[in-house]
C-alpha cells in the first residue's frame, strides 16, 4: 500500500468516525429542538458534506 492510500484509509476512517458522532448530536438535537430547527438543519448540512468528502475519497 503506498503512502497515498494509506491517507486515503486514515482518512476513511476518521470522516466515519467524525460522521457517526455528528449523527448522535443530530438525533439529539432534531428530538430536543425539533426537526426543523436552525441548529439541526446545519447538523444535517455539516454531515451531507462530510458524506460528500467520503464519497470523494472512495
Amino acid at each position: 500500500m503506498g503512502v497515498l492510500e494509506s491517507h486515503k484509509v486514515i482518512l476513511k476512517e476518521a470522516l466515519t468516525v467524525e460522521i457517526e458522532k455528528e449523527r448522535k448530536s443530530l438525533i439529539e438535537t432534531a428530538f430536543e429542538e425539533g426537526f426543523t430547527s436552525k441548529n439541526t438543519v446545519e447538523i444535517s448540512q455539516f454531515i451531507d458534506e462530510m458524506l460528500n468528502e467520503l464519497e470523494k475519497i472512495r
